[in-house]
């Protein structure tokens, strides 16, 4: 599942400046979260990244079927 499914719409231009990482919960996890961006004054998530699904700090494991 990439970032954008993640996210429920498109990603922003400046999304892919952001490192990515996936396998948060395993290898059988296939989604692909995001770091995010921070703001260069404050070292602070941008607002954007706070929210967006995508953002690994909203990772939840897998449910299992």
């Amino acid at each position: 599942m990439n970032r954008a499914e993640l996210r429920g719409r498109k990603l922003k231009s400046f999304c892919c400046r952001a490192k990515t990482t996936k396998n948060e919960y395993g290898k059988d996890d296939n989604r692909i979260f995001c770091y995010g961006l921070a703001c260069a004054m404050t070292e602070e998530l941008v607002k954007e990244c706070k929210e967006c699904k995508a953002n690994v700090i909203h990772a939840e494991p897998l449910e299992r079927v």
